[in-house]
């Protein structure tokens, strides 16, 4: 009888490891990812962009005080971070050539992130089920949007999500880093003992350099996206907020028009306020307290391919505005 139980036994067990190597080799795969549990549409996905081996993220960051930065001009796009007890800023003229940077701020690792072609920069708290982890670009984008992947899962994730899209990890969320997209004048004056990355980050790239300076200006997009809205231009720029499950879209052409330095706004009950800056046509959100508060700032159709339920502030009536959709095929996207 225990004979036939083991063998039974063997046998129940051979036809589980059939059936998950039969699953596993059932999911698609895509510039090498497995994309076991995706999220998203397969037919949306594209590869595109620098190779990765072309495209490295920077996970050994060098940092100098601002007072002896040779480097930037005053105008010059930073991502500012002020968190637990720390104040940096990456340029993103270096963000532009590696779009990650894997950094630590004391024992807690924080991934960096921006993605050129959705002019979308955010960070996260680099931690899956508690353990760290370092990013790369997958040279993969959806939504013209970069996917990153992490070196342990190989998991699939979307910068604008802030979520595994697929791959083991697929469904869980990235713990978001409050972040400032302003010019170097302005994190200086805000954090004057701030330090700032420097161009030693081991690679000979010439950061003087924006590949995408021509991009930044055209009307087109190089990948497609699912949907897009008319409400304003495609590469407006736009700070996107969230609150409580609700989305709120803050466009630079709408803060210029207030005409104000300091922009009082409720939404969703939360208290906030919008220092705009003219010259550079940035925008900095925090609460009353004067705390940055977690943002993404990104041209307004990644903001709304990502966030159609978004609603856009304006100038008028209770500052909510409902944008409709429009259905645009690929190729008219493109052009």
């Amino acid at each position: 009888m225990n004979t036939i139980v083991r063998l039974l036994t063997l046998i129940l067990f051979a036809q589980m490891s059939f059936v998950a190597t039969a699953q596993a080799q059932q999911a698609p795969t895509l510039n090498g990812f497995v994309l076991e549990d995706l999220v998203l549409p397969l037919e949306e996905m594209f590869i595109g962009g620098p190779t990765r081996e072309n495209l490295a993220a920077v996970n050994a960051p060098d940092f100098t005080p601002a007072g002896e930065d040779q480097f930037l001009s005053g105008k010059d796009l930073v991502i500012g971070i002020a968190w637990n007890g720390m104040v940096r800023a990456y340029p993103a003229r270096i963000l532009n050539h590696h779009e990650i940077v894997n950094d630590r701020f004391g024992s807690t690792p924080v991934t960096v992130t921006y993605s050129p072609l959705s002019g979308s920069a955010a960070a996260f708290v680099a931690e899956i089920d508690g353990r760290p982890h370092s990013f790369e670009v997958a040279d993969l984008v959806y939504n013209n949007n970069t996917l990153f992947f992490d070196n342990k899962t190989r998991s699939l994730w979307s910068q604008l999500l802030g979520q595994a899209v697929a791959g083991r990890a697929s469904g869980q969320m990235l713990e978001q880093v409050p972040i400032a997209y302003t010019t170097w004048d302005n994190w200086k004056a805000l954090y004057p003992n701030t330090l700032v990355m420097t161009r030693n980050t081991g690679f000979e790239v010439d950061y003087a350099v924006d590949s995408y300076a021509e991009y930044e200006t055209s009307r087109g997009l190089r990948y497609p996206i699912n949907k897009v809205n008319k409400l304003m231009p495609l590469k407006e720029r736009v700070v996107g907020v969230e609150v409580n499950g609700a989305y709120r879209a803050y466009p630079m052409f709408v803060l210029q028009l207030e005409n104000k330095p300091l922009i009082a706004d409720t939404f969703n009950g939360q208290e906030l306020l919008i220092r705009y800056d003219k010259e550079s046509k940035t925008a900095l959100v925090t609460n009353v307290k004067g705390e940055i508060i977690p943002t993404v700032t990104s041209y307004w159709y990644s903001w709304y391919a990502f966030h159609p339920d978004t609603d856009v502030y304006k100038l008028n009536d209770d500052n909510r505005q409902k944008p409709s959709d429009v259905a645009v095929s690929a190729a008219a996207v493109q052009r």
